[in-house]
């Protein structure tokens, strides 16, 4: 099927939830903390702003970590596959990506 000249293609995919955002539970209740309107949790009223600064913090350290992590794993899987074959490049960079994603796999959640 031909499109006239002065159409536009346009993509099928639709994305939906992007960016992913952090799950943050209150400390004292346990909801899900979507709005975190005044610093206060909307379900019981517990005070949360150090509580949702601590695990933002938290999770920005573990992609610093797995972005260090990954970069390192990518040179070095690049200088040891730099004579191999084709077949052997393959299997040594799925191996590396097996482990960033047993290493990340809750920042994938």
């Amino acid at each position: 099927m031909a499109l006239p000249a002065n159409s536009v293609a346009r993509s099928v995919f639709v994305v939906t939830a992007m960016p992913l955002r952090t799950k943050i539970e209150c400390p004292e209740c346990g909801s899900d903390l979507v709005v975190k309107r005044g610093g206060v949790c909307p379900g019981c009223g517990a005070r949360i702003s150090e509580h949702v600064a601590r695990v933002r913090a938290r999770e920005k350290r573990i992609e610093q970590v797995v972005a260090v992590v990954g970069t390192i794993l990518v040179v070095a899987v690049a200088v040891v596959t730099s004579g191999a074959t084709l077949l052997e490049g393959i299997a040594a960079y799925a191996i590396v990506g097996a482990v960033m994603y047993y290493l990340a796999r809750r920042t994938f959640v």
